[in-house]
């Protein structure tokens, strides 16, 4: 044997052997015997098999061996056991040619006491071990984790048929399809494949050339295989090729099964003879003692079919496989009975008696499961039911009258009773999946990711062998039926169904005529589940990914997180739920960007590593003591997009925006070619969280970000045309461009800055402090990143360009492009010496940082309009260019300017500053560097706008006083002053929202994470309010990590009456739920920890001449104070085409301003082209 690499080596215990139907006659040590025996590959070993034992630590094996064999052992490891020899049952009606099993003897045997992890190699010997078998392997599953598949009707067919749509196996043979079903499953990894049931097609007494095609894959002799009794298996065969588990008796005793007659014969028609076992034959058949499969009509006029009764009662099983109870049910048969449409149909003898077959039967169930968790009380996290007829599906059997019956005499609430947690179920040949069901109705949103549900998922599997398939509203065997199924819409029956209309417990479904299976991963108290077909080449298949859920029992987010300064702020921020997606990635893109369904109540995150929407239901998520864990679905975006938009192939999705009045939905995509227009999807919102396909517009080069106007009638992208294959000769340079689509009259602009190309226009923007790359026009230089807009104007960051351009709606023409201005680090000393593990700000009077805003929201106050931008900062990496200028201190080097030096400023490490020789706009005798480290807020008048209040360097010291071991830690990494040198905390983007009577904007920061509040309820007097952050810094992703996406949700607009921000992480794939509560503060509170400094002065600040240039850095030893905190500027920036404000950082303004940021953590997949990593 050999245990799994991945675990440690385990010494093996000594364990009895458990031997079934027999005693052990001898017990062989591991030692002389075993190096005598001699492997014979000519030892007949036929139809092996695996089942697993009453637990995972023990493995039950069957086989057949040739006739007059008297004696069987196996060895697995170390370890020998005798089997039980007996003979093959007889058949009703044996069939020279089709049963050729006679005389052969059934083989079982039990190996238990085998250890997880490990890989064991078994053979078997008639000769108590001289001779053995060819070696097999069976691989124990791990502690504490396992996977298991689960398949459905592989119903092998003699003559191979299968079905020629979809996929096909190379061969056509459905034997093929089976097998390469099975490869694909074992690739998965899986211990354990459960199945529900009609292993074979035959269902007249079985043919042993199918169940030889069926036993044929290796993956038989190595995988636990668990079979349901189907109704092609109701044959002695079937009990004769499994050895089964705690399978409950039917001998008659007090704690075995009863024997049920089923009367059924038919869906209308009353012909058939196949279905129950105890049926009335009609007067011809009496008469002329007709033969039905070996069997006459009885003395009472009744064909009696007993060896089909006694194996509709056999099959009941149940046992323990790590943490997970499995218990397998018999509804192989065909209860008769209750069947009001064909009461007076003589046709149908059965119809008119009450449901007491089906309620026998049931009755059976619940004495199986009573008795599988009592022996395992106490011992199991998850209950997953398997057998044949689905109640839950949508084909040719939802309106099957046998299961209306199971269902009428209590079926799934014997589920419900025993906190059943999936039913897994076949026979309809097709996948479906129910919504979360109790009582038979929904339980739950339609989601993918569920957090202890209370109710069951039903799931049918499709047809794994390509054998047969059953389409969807094309046909039903019972066309009569009034009152089943019970549909979405209210209606019932048979007809009702054929318009096309699903049952009400059916969430998803899937029919593209290939193989299908699912993968269950079970990780302790997480389940997850994903559903496969087979696709591509027959030769060499693949497997695509059909559907995809987890469930999650009794777990949550940990303990509350709060604000830092709840106890004393205007504002309390306390994290109250949180949503996972299961993945990480250090490059971002996973939970980017979100939006809130005012009207619905769903949020939505984009997701553009996997091209998904996640839906998350917002409603009633109000967490007491713990971090709730949300719930969430996922859409498909990437696949809608593609199937709807002819020739387009998806490169990213950006950005998610939901209309105001909660109709619609818009989602940004851009296209592989990074050259190619991108564009935008609009969906109809369901209530329920669904969003049907509407229309898809074209948009510009690589749509950044969407959103609607207030009143919902215009969607605007920034449409950020990046040059990804840089500069070079030959390479293009997209023009950046705002879409504007009209709603009202389906008009789409794409607004482009050719105006701005002319010598004149260029050269004012120049003077204006826009930053330009040198000979190159506006209109490809110019990168729109983010959009703020009432219905009349929008504002347009221009991150590269530091720049905001303001968007007249109404005359769809860009008015003017102002400079979002520079923060003065003379003024305002900041960290950016990466090697001295600590916080130290330092004034640098030749010191400048370029805002280049990322976010930008805007609001209203006392009639006046505001817009506040959150001061990223972005350098350009394309190829080989790249407009940094990395200095290294601790080498020599100084900065561009030659005005900081290791001397004057004290610096060890290396510092990014801005390279100013491609560009124009900037002042050679300043350094600058990349972003502001800060937020901006600017009032905003005609075409032009005026700074009123910058944060200056308060989210740093802030950031520093709250956490100063993990100061400018980076997205990725908790060291400290990581990104000191770069952008600092990078203010990536912001939202505003009312909280009380009061008006904040709520910033997050993208490296050390959180989101910082800051009241702006008058914007002349700037107040930070709170700091929340819900990063784990015990792990350099963990928890919260890298807000990018913020969306605010009011009071009125939630589902609790509580205000709330949604903070999407990207990095840990996370979407952080905060809950926003107002307080009365007392005015000693009010103390505005970083410094109220308000120095409205309303003058132009612009007037800092920079002379002390050789005494470069002055050392601020007061972080708290008056300096560091925000200041209130009320410079005039950039009226009409006039720029007073800072230009190119040679005028100084004062800063003051406030911050909201939320941290993330997180890591994972691939590397999407993303921009925020620099």
């Amino acid at each position: 044997m050999r245990v799994k690499r991945r675990k440690t080596m385990a010494l093996l215990a000594a364990v009895s052997i458990v031997c079934a139907q027999s005693t052990v006659s001898d017990v062989f040590a591991a030692g002389a015997e075993e190096v005598a025996a001699q492997e014979n590959n000519a030892v007949s070993i036929e139809y092996l098999t695996l089942q697993p034992g009453e637990r995972d630590d023990s493995v039950n094996l069957n086989w057949y061996a040739p006739e007059g064999t008297q004696n069987a052992i196996v060895r697995m490891g170390d370890k020998t056991v005798e089997a039980s020899v007996r003979a093959l049952h007889t058949p009703t009606k044996v069939v020279e040619g089709k049963y050729t099993d006679t005389g052969k003897i059934v083989c079982q045997a039990t190996v238990s006491g085998l250890s997880k992890g490990t890989e064991y190699s078994y053979q078997i010997s008639y000769d108590n071990g001289n001779t053995w078998s060819k070696k097999y392997s069976y691989e124990t599953p791990n502690a504490g984790e396992f996977r298991f598949g689960f398949t459905s009707d592989p119903q092998i067919k003699e003559n191979g048929e299968t079905n020629n749509g979809g996929w096909n196996p190379s061969d056509g043979k459905n034997q093929t399809g089976w097998a390469v079903m099975l490869d694909k499953m074992k690739e998965e990894d899986v211990n354990l494949i459960v199945s529900a049931g009609d292993q074979v097609e035959d269902q007249s007494w079985g043919k042993s050339s199918e169940y030889a095609a069926f036993f044929a894959p290796e993956e038989m002799t190595s995988l636990l295989y668990a079979p349901a009794v189907g109704n092609h298996d109701r044959h002695y065969m079937f009990d004769d090729h499994f050895n089964l588990p705690n399978e409950m008796s039917v001998d008659g005793n007090a704690a075995s099964l009863n024997q049920v007659k089923t009367t059924f014969r038919g869906q209308n028609s009353g012909t058939s003879q196949s279905h129950g076992n105890y049926i009335q034959a009609t007067a011809d058949e009496i008469a002329q003692s007709a033969e039905s499969n070996g069997v006459t009509p009885n003395k009472d006029g009744q064909y009696d079919f007993v060896e089909r009764r006694e194996m509709e009662t056999k099959g009941n099983y149940y046992y323990l496989y790590n943490n997970v109870l499995f218990v397998t049910l018999n509804t192989g048969a065909y209860p008769g009975g209750n069947d009001n449409e064909n009461a007076g149909n003589v046709n149908v003898p059965s119809a008119s008696k009450d449901n007491s077959e089906a309620e026998a039967i049931v009755s059976n169930f619940r004495t199986t499961l009573n008795a599988a968790t009592a022996e395992y009380s106490g011992q199991y996290q998850w209950l997953v039911v398997t057998h044949h007829k689905s109640t839950q599906t949508v084909a040719k059997h939802a309106a099957d009258s046998d299961i209306e019956n199971y269902v009428d005499a209590g079926f799934e609430q014997v589920m419900d009773e025993f906190d059943v947690d999936f039913v897994l179920g076949g026979h309809d040949h097709v996948y479906s999946r129910s919504y979360v069901l109790k009582n038979g109705q929904r339980n739950a949103e339609r989601l993918d990711d569920f957090h202890d549900p209370d109710g069951v998922i039903y799931l049918t599997g499709n047809c794994c062998s390509d054998m047969q398939y059953y389409t969807p509203f094309e046909k039903v065997d019972k066309v009569n039926n009034a009152d089943y199924p019970v549909l979405a819409n209210g209606q019932t029956g048979s007809e009702a169904y054929l318009a096309g209309n699903l049952p009400i417990g059916n969430q998803e479904w899937n029919q593209e005529y290939s193989p299908s299976y699912a993968v269950f991963d079970v990780a302790d108290n997480k389940i997850s589940v994903n559903v496969y077909n087979l696709s591509g080449d027959s030769n060499a298949p693949e497997s695509k990914l059909i559907d995809s859920f987890s469930v999650t029992k009794n777990a949550n987010g940990g303990e509350l997180k709060n604000g830092l300064e709840n106890k004393k702020a205007s504002i309390a921020m306390t994290q109250t739920a949180q949503y996972n997606s299961g993945m990480q990635n250090p490059d971002g893109g996973v939970m980017e960007i979100i939006d809130y369904n005012t009207v619905t109540g769903w949020a939505y995150a984009v997701n553009g590593v996997t091209g998904n929407l996640t839906a998350i239901p917002m409603k009633n998520k109000n967490a007491v003591d713990k971090i709730a864990l949300l719930d969430g679905k996922n859409i498909n975006i990437k696949e809608i997009v593609e199937n709807n938009y002819k020739g387009f192939s998806y490169g990213d999705m950006t950005s998610v925006a939901v209309s105001p009045n909660g109709e619609k939905l818009a989602v940004a995509i851009q296209s592989s070619d990074y050259s190619v227009a991108g564009c935008l999807a609009v969906f109809l919102c369901g209530a329920d969280g669904t969003l049907s396909f509407d229309q898809i517009y074209e948009a510009g080069v690589q749509p950044d970000m969407v959103t609607f106007t207030p009143d919902s009638k215009k969607i605007l992208s920034a449409d950020e045309g990046e040059p990804r294959n840089g500069y070079e000769a030959g390479s293009i340079d997209p023009k950046g461009t705002v879409t504007v689509i009209d709603l009202t009259n389906q008009n789409v602009s794409h607004l482009d800055f050719t105006v701005f190309d002319s010598e004149a226009k260029r050269a004012e923007l120049v003077q204006n402090g826009v930053i330009l790359k040198k000979g190159t026009a506006p209109s490809v230089d110019l990168e729109p990143e983010y959009i703020a807009a009432n219905d009349k104007t929008a504002y347009v960051t221009l991150q590269e360009a530091n720049a905001i351009a303001i968007v007249d709606l109404q005359t769809l023409s860009i008015e003017n492009i102002c400079s979002a201005g520079y923060e003065d680090y003379e003024k305002y000393p900041i960290d950016i010496d990466k090697k001295d593990a600590a916080y130290r700000p330092v004034s640098y009077p030749s010191l400048r940082g370029i805002r280049m805003p990322d976010g930008i929201s805007l609001f209203e106050s006392n009639g006046k309009t505001y817009i506040v931008t959150a001061n990223e900062g972005d350098s350009r990496e394309w190829n080989e260019y790249l407009n940094e200028a990395e200095c290294n201190f601790g080498k020599g080097q100084t900065s561009p300017s030659g005005k900081i030096t290791a001397e004057n400023s004290g610096l060890t490490g290396k510092v990014v500053f801005f390279d100013q020789n491609d560009y124009e706009g900037l002042n050679s005798e300043y350094d600058y560097l990349f972003g502001g480290r800060s937020f901006t807020v600017y009032c905003v008048d005609g075409s032009g706008m005026k700074e009123v209040y910058t944060s200056g360097n308060e989210l740093e010291a802030k950031t520093a006083a709250y956490f100063p071991q993990y100061f400018n830690c980076s997205n990725d990494s908790v060291e400290m002053d990581d990104r000191s040198g770069k952008k600092g905390v990078e203010a990536e983007n912001v939202t505003i929202g009312t909280v009380g009577e009061k008006t904040y904007a709520f910033i997050g920061l993208e490296r050390i994470g959180g989101v910082m509040a800051y009241d702006i309820t008058n914007p002349d007097k700037v107040l930070f309010a709170n700091y929340i952050n819900s990063r784990d810094f015990s792990a350099d992703i963990a928890g919260d990590v890298s807000p990018e996406g913020l969306c605010m949700i009011s009071a009125s607009e939630s589902g609790d009456g509580n205000a709330y921000l949604l903070a999407a992480c990207e990095v840990s794939g996370t979407v952080a739920v905060y809950k926003l509560t107002s307080q009365k503060m007392d005015a000693s509170d009010n103390d505005n920890t970083g410094g109220d400094t308000d120095n409205n002065t309303g003058n132009n600040t612009g007037n800092n001449t920079d002379n002390n240039t050789d005494n470069n850095a002055n050392t601020d030893g007061n972080p708290g104070g008056s300096d560091n905190g925000g200041t209130h500027t009320g410079n005039p920036a950039n009226r009409g085409s006039k720029t007073t404000s800072p230009k190119t950082g040679d005028q100084t303004p004062l800063v003051v301003t406030s911050v909201l940021l939320f941290g993330s953590a997180s890591v994972l997949l691939m590397s999407m082209l993303r921009k925020k990593n620099k």
